[in-house]
C-alpha cells in the first residue's frame, strides 16, 4: 500500500491550500501586509485553445482570482463557453472548467524557478466535485485531474521561459508536456514565440500522439498591445497563430482583458 499518495491525496491537498489562503487573508488586510497582494480579472477569448487543443469549440468567458503571499501563488481560474457544443447524455451544453493552482517561485541570480501543480474539474461533466477517484482499468474514473509542473523564467538579459508539465492524477496515459517561450518587444508591440512537445502512451491520450512518440504539438506566436480608449484608459488585447504540427491543425485565437 502507497501511504504518501491515494486518490484522495489531492482532495485533501487542496482542502489544506484553501485554509491557508482563507487564514492569509483573516489575519491580514492589504494595507498591513505588503506581501500580500489578491487580484481578479476576466478575459473574453475567440476560443477557448490551450496547448493548440481547441475546447468547447466556442467563444468563453475566462474569469480569474488570485493570491499571492512569499512567494506563493493562489489561483482559481475558470472558463465558460457561450455556445452549447458538447454533447452529454443526448443535449447539447456549454463546455466548463474550473482549475485551482499553487505555485512557489524561488528567485535565483540565474532566473526563477516555479514548481506548481494544477486541479482541473470540469462541471459541464455533471459529476461530485468531491470526487477524487482517480483511474481504474486504465479508464479516468473521477472528477478532477492534477498536473504537476516545472517553470523556469530566465533574468531580464535573456527572458526565456521553460516549462515541464506531468499528468500525475486520474490520466491513464500519464503524458508529459515540455514548452519553451521567448518573448520579443517592437515598439509598443509584444510577442512571444513557443514551441511545445508532448508524449502520450496513445492517439487516445490528451495530444492525440501515437504510442510513445515524443512530438511537436503547439508551435506559434502570440502578438499582445494596449489598445488606447480615452486618454486614462487602455485595453490590454492579444492574438495567437497556433499550429499543432503532429495533428496538422490550426488555429487564430483573440483575447481581451478586462
Amino acid at each position: 500500500m502507497n501511504f504518501l499518495y491515494s486518490n484522495n491525496t489531492p482532495k485533501y491537498l487542496f482542502t489544506a491550500i484553501l485554509i491557508m489562503a482563507l487564514s492569509f487573508t483573516n489575519l491580514y488586510s492589504q494595507e498591513e501586509a505588503p506581501g500580500i497582494h489578491v487580484g481578479t480579472g476576466v478575459d473574453i477569448v475567440s476560443s477557448y485553445n490551450w496547448r493548440a487543443i481547441d475546447f468547447g469549440n466556442s467563444p468563453a468567458i475566462q474569469p480569474y482570482i488570485s493570491l499571492s503571499a512569499y512567494n506563493f501563488e493562489l489561483t482559481g481560474w475558470g472558463s465558460y463557453a457561450l455556445i452549447a457544443q458538447e454533447e452529454k447524455e443526448g443535449k447539447s451544453v456549454p463546455f466548463s472548467e474550473i482549475d485551482l493552482s499553487l505555485k512557489y517561485s524561488i528567485p535565483t541570480e540565474i532566473g526563477t524557478f516555479a514548481p506548481g501543480v494544477v486541479d482541473f474539474f470540469y462541471p459541464y461533466e455533471n459529476m461530485r466535485y468531491s470526487d477524487y477517484k482517480g483511474v481504474e482499468a486504465e479508464e479516468s474514473k473521477g472528477a478532477h485531474w492534477v498536473n504537476v509542473s516545472l517553470t523556469y523564467a530566465g533574468p531580464e538579459a535573456f527572458p526565456v521561459s521553460l516549462t515541464a508539465d506531468y499528468a500525475a492524477h486520474n490520466d491513464p496515459d500519464k503524458p508529459v508536456y515540455f514548452e519553451a517561450s521567448y518573448p520579443v518587444k517592437i515598439k509598443e508591440t509584444n510577442l512571444s514565440v513557443f514551441l511545445g512537445a508532448a508524449k502520450g502512451k496513445g492517439k487516445a491520450s490528451l495530444y492525440g500522439i501515437e504510442d510513445g512518440k515524443l512530438a511537436i504539438v503547439n508551435a506559434g506566436v502570440t502578438v499582445s498591445k494596449e489598445l488606447k480608449i480615452t486618454n486614462e484608459f487602455s485595453l490590454p488585447v492579444s492574438t495567437s497563430f497556433v499550429m499543432n504540427p503532429y495533428l496538422s491543425k490550426a488555429f487564430l485565437v483573440l483575447k481581451v482583458s478586462l
